[in-house]
């Protein structure tokens, strides 16, 4: 044996030694159920970093997923394409930066797109500040309301899938959109639903945390009031002012949120207002302390019966009865604060993204029916060596296909869409610690 065969034999020893301790395949469930799909085709089509982190994700009625991105400087639409399994590009969101959880769709089968500034880029934080009586909270109001300076205000759009599905767009073309408008001046869209039956939808703007309702039909808009009036920096994340980021029809037409103190409120199409609930979602709590602070609400997600599920702020899942002015809390998946995202699975789990930022996120599910409980699937890692591995951090979408794939948008700087598949009522993953991989 000579030396070049000699050392080519001792690297790839190595290597099989060192190959256990990279532990890139997660260990709680079948390998072959989590994969991912780039934003396009690499180098070519691919929404390119730092625009690529997904903030909304949909699935249409016409079995196509849609998803939106944040960015530095723009925003763009993509859809994942069942029949060629891959991520295709739709193009630039006009102006916006960022489409934070804004996506919705129209009983005509279009989607109304919510923009504004990327909610994801950090926030420029004063260092020295006169002191005094609350004063920090005062400061990080001064430093959140400053990203929007001069901002004209978040644009509702429309996109026809029927219309702008045909073709792939380059890096920089514009989406075909139609531009409905501003709802709310000087501040961004960040949570919107519609009601389908009444062809309203409403949404929550921020920083300013004012509720809005916008009739489809007459393409008109009212600002109803702020959904949360005092100021706080509880979370989501702890520069953020606290606004709730989800928005419940329900079959009567009102519209449930959080508010104040963590108590659920209610639109009411009626009287046009919002009202105020007994009922406080579960965080944590201090009121023996000098502090004002309370969990906002996260997501929303109902079943076939009807049954609604809620996640909050604080990382703790809840089921709520609004007939019965009644909330359960379920627990709380992990010990670190937020549940990032949310979905009902076709095996009546619900599937959560569980972190904070900075944080490595992890798939958690939540069996209602079962005795399961809370399950933690671990870390999101593919290996698919020597093709392509990637072990992902963090998440902020998340929706169920038709077919059961749960699809879930990765939002670090070169993004990618994430896919599970559960299998049917029943399944365990297949992992048998009794025989490890």
């Amino acid at each position: 044996m000579n030396r070049t065969q000699m050392t080519t034999l001792i690297l790839w020893l190595v290597a099989i030694d060192m190959a256990p301790a990279q532990k890139w395949i997660n260990p709680s469930f079948d390998a072959h159920r989590l994969d991912y799909r780039t934003l396009g085709y690499p180098d070519v089509t691919e929404i390119e970093a730092d625009n690529s982190p997904i903030t909304a994700l949909l699935t249409a009625t016409n079995g196509r997923v849609y998803g939106a991105t944040s960015g530095k400087t723009a925003s763009f639409l993509f859809l994942y394409d069942r029949g060629i399994n891959k991520v295709r590009p739709l193009g630039r969101i006009a102006d916006a930066r960022g489409v934070y959880h804004a996506l919705a769709q129209d009983s005509d089968g279009t989607l109304l797109i919510g923009g504004g500034l990327n909610m994801l880029a950090p926030v420029p934080l004063t260092r020295e500040f006169p002191g005094g009586f609350r004063a920090i909270e005062k400061q990080l109001w001064i430093d959140v309301a400053a990203t929007h300076t001069n901002y004209p205000g978040g644009h509702l759009y429309r996109y026809d899938p029927a219309k702008g599905d045909a073709g792939t767009r380059m890096p920089g073309e514009p989406c075909p959109l139609e531009d409905l408008g501003i709802p709310v001046g000087g501040d961004s869209i960040y949570a919107i639903a519609m009601d389908a039956n009444s062809r309203h939808l409403y949404g929550i703007s921020y920083p300013n945390a004012l509720f809005f309702a916008w009739d489809i039909t007459k393409n008109k808009c009212d600002i109803i009031g702020p959904v949360v009036e005092r100021r706080i920096y509880s979370g989501p994340e702890r520069a953020w002012r606290s606004v709730p980021r989800a928005l419940h029809v329900a079959p009567d037409g009102r519209v449930y949120t959080s508010g104040d103190d963590g108590r659920i409120v209610f639109f009411d199409i009626a009287s046009k207002k919002l009202v105020r609930t007994a009922m406080q979602i579960p965080g944590e709590y201090y009121e023996a302390w000098n502090y004002n602070g309370y969990p906002v609400l996260e997501q929303w997600a109902t079943d076939a019966k009807g049954n609604l599920f809620g996640t909050t702020s604080d990382g703790y899942l809840f089921q709520i009865d609004v007939g019965q002015g009644r909330i359960a809390n379920l627990g709380k998946p992990r010990l670190s604060r937020r549940v990032r995202a949310m979905a009902l699975g076709q095996d009546e789990r619900l599937y959560m993204i569980c972190g904070e930022l900075q944080e490595m996120c992890k798939l958690i599910s939540y069996d209602p029916a079962g005795q399961e409980g809370f399950r933690d699937w671990g870390v999101l890692a593919v290996d698919r060596s020597p093709y392509y591995a990637r072990r992902a951090y963090q998440f902020d979408a998340m929706t169920a296909g038709i077919d059961g794939t749960m699809f879930i948008g990765e939002s670090d700087r070169r993004a990618c869409l994430f896919l599970f598949l559960p299998g049917g009522k029943g399944f365990d993953g297949g992992f048998n610690p009794a025989n490890p991989r």
